[in-house]
């Protein structure tokens, strides 16, 4: 256990030298060198501090704030955990820019360790010292070499070396003393200005704070092709400066437009379009504004008003469009004021008509419980019919369930919707849905198991079709019947 305590105190002492040699690192050492004492003081028994070790970066700048660490110790250089003391700090340098801290009493959540911001301002060598405010003994010092503050003297600027007209552009500005170290400490005003008198700087004119750390990143938009130069100029000293030259590329002029449709539509149903402003090389063209109107062969269709494209379209549009004649139909997009037009041709199937439905439903219900029934309306191929707007009526074998009121299907259910049945009678049950149109056939049903359930405590819920007892429904796996050919399984996704 000597041994052990040994090479531990030898550990500590190296990486306390260690961090007077690199300062910069002196919050990763002070955690190692904790890690260790605290790994000391686990293996003996506690013992009143004695005194205070401080470390400090071996090198600060003037008026600049730096992190001091105070580490209680005992007399065998073991952290003193429980150290509750009261400190107080002086220091050699008695400059009106020196900010040191005000007396501290540590508490158990310090466990011995605590750090302080503190500033020196006189060049040189300078001490600060921590002194127990009851037991004057307990102290300790540490010296550190005041250098003198960093001086802005020009400003470095950065960006893309080749930009777009009429495109954002990030320039970051970062105050730079004379050997080209940042000066982290820089609060200046800067203004930002351009060669292209039409340019956008954002801002124009700007502070730095304290969080900036000497850089801080301007918008500019060029609206010349060339080489352009950007210049960054201290407010206060005109001799604070910085620029930096960009190639300006023209922007990308469209030439035609492109229309993204599916090979196949639907009568009486919405179909997405999406038209695409396009250069000569087929690149989209992000910054296109041009205004677009639809038109198309089908007399019948129903066509979205004309559309002006903003800089949050980058370029790309969806329309809606319906389409009310079946067979082969163009469509046809054009600007008219810029010379632009695209069409294409596409099949228009009839729509989809719906020939039953599926009800969903877990086999296994409790009684007594809502429980949610999903239908879905199908056509004779078992596909979705999407733009089915009937309304349903619901009729069980249990004549004591709780039923849904009719339901009229909306565009937004996309012909499926969720329903809450509560089923009250024991035993193997029916439920039916049915279209209320006269001389309709579309109708589904489903029969399930309900179970009276088991006696739990809490609050009931609903039963979903993925299981377990909560509100809503979510997607599973469940058995329905009505599709012909027997039960199937589905995986619906809400």
């Amino acid at each position: 256990m000597l041994m052990l305590f040994g090479r531990l105190r030898k550990k500590v002492r190296d990486r306390r030298r260690s961090l007077v040699r690199r300062p910069c690192s002196l919050r990763l050492e002070g955690l190692e060198q904790r890690a260790l004492l605290h790994g000391l003081a686990a293996a003996t028994a506690a013992a009143p501090a004695t005194q205070l070790e401080l470390i400090a970066p071996a090198n600060v700048a003037s008026g600049t704030s730096a992190t001091l660490e105070v580490v209680a110790l005992d007399a065998s250089n073991h952290l003193a955990r429980n150290y509750s003391g009261t400190v107080h700090f002086t220091t050699t340098d008695t400059a009106t820019g020196v900010a040191i801290p005000a007396d501290y009493t540590f508490s158990a959540g310090d466990h011995g360790v605590h750090f302080f911001p503190m500033t020196l301002d006189t060049t040189g060598s300078e001490t600060v010292t921590a002194t127990d405010t009851t037991t004057s003994s307990i102290t300790g010092s540490v010296t550190v070499t005041v250098n003198p503050a960093q001086v802005v003297t020009h400003f470095g600027l950065f960006a893309p070396s080749h930009v777009t007209v009429g495109q954002a552009t990030s320039v970051e500005v970062v105050a730079l003393d004379a050997a080209n170290h940042r000066v982290t400490g820089y609060t200046g005003t800067v203004q930002v200005s351009a060669g292209d008198s039409n340019a956008t700087v954002a801002p124009t004119s700007y502070q730095f704070t304290a969080a900036d750390h000497g850089e801080h990143v301007f918008q500019v938009t060029l609206t010349a092709a060339g080489t352009e130069v950007i210049t960054a100029t201290d407010a206060a000293t005109s001799t604070v400066t910085g620029d930096i030259s960009l190639s300006v590329t023209p922007a990308p002029v469209a030439t035609h437009l492109g229309l993204r449709v599916p090979e196949y539509a639907a009568a009486g149903q919405p179909t997405t379009v999406d038209v695409v402003a396009l250069d000569a090389s087929n690149h989209v063209v992000q910054g296109y504004t041009g205004t677009v109107q639809l038109t198309s062969g089908d007399g019948a269709a129903t066509l979205p008003s004309s559309y002006t494209f903003s800089a949050s379209d980058h370029g790309v549009h969806r329309f809606q469009v319906t389409f009310g004649t079946t067979g082969s139909e163009t469509l046809t997009a054009a600007d008219t004021a810029n010379s632009l037009t695209s069409t294409v041709t596409l099949t228009v199937n009839p729509a989809p008509v719906a020939t039953h439905f599926v009800v969903l439903a877990r086999a296994n219900v409790p009684s007594g419980k809502a429980v949610d029934v999903l239908v879905v309306a199908l056509d004779a191929s078992n596909h979705p019919v999407s733009g089915y707007t009937g309304t349903v009526h619901f009729t069980s074998g249990d004549t004591a369930a709780t039923l849904p009121a009719d339901y009229t299907f909306t565009a937004a259910d996309h012909g499926y919707h969720v329903f809450q049945v509560t089923f009250a009678t024991v035993g193997s049950e029916t439920l039916t849905v049915t279209d209320t149109a006269p001389q309709s056939s579309v109708a589904g049903t489903i029969t399930v198991n309900v179970q009276t359930p088991p006696t739990t405590t809490g609050g009931g819920g609903t039963t979903g079709i993925g299981g377990g007892h909560h509100m809503g429904w979510s997607h599973s796996d469940a058995v329905f019947a009505g599709m012909g050919g027997g039960g199937h399984h589905w995986r619906w996704h809400n």
